[in-house]
């Protein structure tokens, strides 16, 4: 049965609209939706909404500085930006410097942390973390632990170290009850500590920001079941034999999502859909026999909740990105205006769902086992797996060998408990390593 507990570690109650963003990742797929939609604010911001503009305070991108300039062209009241390549960083720091003398500039992973403290101390309310892959821990811990808005867009943070984040949220909020009970006396309530205390998750992944708009607010024994939707990927109508040869631009190929290299191959495996099973597990606390995946070809409903007496409850909308972003930066506010991509329910196209085939995503089956083994048995698949996709792009292995190196590496490796970050993390480094040399051995 779903918990009394079911989204309590959102800590939604206490989220406010963002007024400063730190976005992560900005070069990306996400993170470029992030900026369109801080542009739209911008051009929208007028008498009738005097505060509709949110302040871009930091930004982060990988390799892309081209990008990064021109962020900073369109945002030059931006004050902290991150290179997190070391090589690009070297390169272009000198130049980036010239041109933009009032912005202050940090240098790798470890900087891009330092920026994160240096623009929350200037103001910043929330950090959106849109970098792909376990890349994005440390980012989300350090802003959970500083007190924001957490906009979470990388589904690994919550895959990877689940139960140590679960452990910190818990530490932040027993001390905010200690402070809150210590200035206003005992029985108050934790809503009456200070804001800025009480770190806020609200998910920007499509489908938990689904969820979380149809089941917040609901009492949980209201809830039967909660359903994740999934495209299916490219392949979900061909032959399984004919799957075997699929090409690299075949599978890049996504029927209805424009996105990353890495999450295109997840989806079309529907490894994705079972990484988004366990952060829905650790996100609203539901038990995995709560949790369900339906195929959902036109990706128009993006998640349900099935209620006690039969009923469904949906959100959904065109398929874009700018959706559950604007949801979770204005959130609890509404998003000001309509965006220039709805649709209207008369054009959609007729809503059908279908089961998951699993001979057809045995990714995805590994995800669910991986889930309900707990531990650190999802850090391990989920760093399997990026191996396992980045090898794929590079042309080393084919498409269907990703599902096989996965299940190898979780087979080989211990999986422990626990709830300290380090134990997920060398987990991570480990899975990494193996897949990398059964993969050269296989070669």
């Amino acid at each position: 049965m779903i918990s009394e507990r079911c989204c309590e570690l959102l800590n939604a109650g206490a989220a406010e609209r963002t007024r400063s963003v730190v976005v992560l990742g900005a070069s990306g797929s996400v993170g470029g939706s992030t900026i369109e939609f801080l542009k739209s604010l911008k051009s929208i911001q007028n008498e009738a909404n005097p505060e509709a503009r949110m302040h871009l305070a930091a930004l982060s991108v990988h390799g892309s500085v081209d990008r990064l300039r021109e962020i900073l062209r369109e945002f030059p009241d931006t004050k902290f930006a991150a290179v997190t390549s070391d090589v690009a960083y070297d390169e272009h720091i000198a130049a980036l410097r010239r041109e933009f003398a009032g912005v202050v500039f940090f240098r790798g992973s470890d900087g891009a942390l330092g920026m994160i403290e240096a623009a929350v101390d200037a103001g910043a309310d929330t950090v959106l973390t849109a970098v792909v892959g376990a890349a994005g821990i440390q980012a989300t811990m350090l802003a959970l632990r500083l007190g924001v808005k957490v906009a979470l867009a990388n589904k690994e943070t919550m895959v990877t170290a689940g139960p140590a984040i679960e452990a910190l949220l818990r530490d932040q909020f027993a001390q905010a009850t200690d402070e809150a009970s210590g200035q206003a006396g005992a029985g108050d309530a934790l809503d009456d500590a200070a804001p800025g205390k009480r770190p806020v998750i609200l998910p920007v992944d499509s489908e938990h920001n689904a969820i979380f708009q149809v089941i917040h607010g609901l009492r949980p024994d209201h809830i039967r079941r909660v359903i994740l939707t999934a495209s299916g990927g490219p392949f979900r109508d061909w032959p399984i034999h004919k799957i075997q040869q699929v090409s690299r631009a075949e599978v890049l190929n996504h029927p209805t999502w424009s996105m990353g290299p890495k999450i295109t191959v997840d989806s079309a495996g529907m490894i994705n859909k079972g990484l988004e099973l366990i952060e829905a597990h650790f996100l609203f606390s539901i038990p995995y026999a709560q949790l369900d995946v339906l195929i959902h070809k036109d990706s128009y409903v993006h998640g349900m909740a099935e209620t006690r007496d039969g009923g469904y409850l949906l959100c959904a909308s065109r398929p874009h990105m700018v959706f559950p972003i604007a949801h979770a930066l204005c959130y609890p506010d509404p998003v000001p205006a309509p965006h220039a991509m709805a649709t209207r329910p008369e054009a959609w196209p007729g809503l059908e769902f279908e089961e998951v085939q699993p001979d057809r995503y045995p990714g995805y089956a590994l995800c669910r086992a991986a889930g309900e083994r707990g531990g650190t048995a999802p850090a391990i698949l989920n760093a399997a797996n990026e191996e396992a996709v980045r090898l794929f792009l590079d042309g080393q292995i084919g498409f269907t060998g990703i599902p096989g190196l996965i299940e190898s590496v979780l087979n080989a490796l211990p999986v422990e408990s626990g709830v300290q970050l380090e134990i997920f993390l060398e987990a991570d480094r480990a899975a990494r390593e193996l897949a990398r040399q059964t993969a050269q051995k296989s070669d």
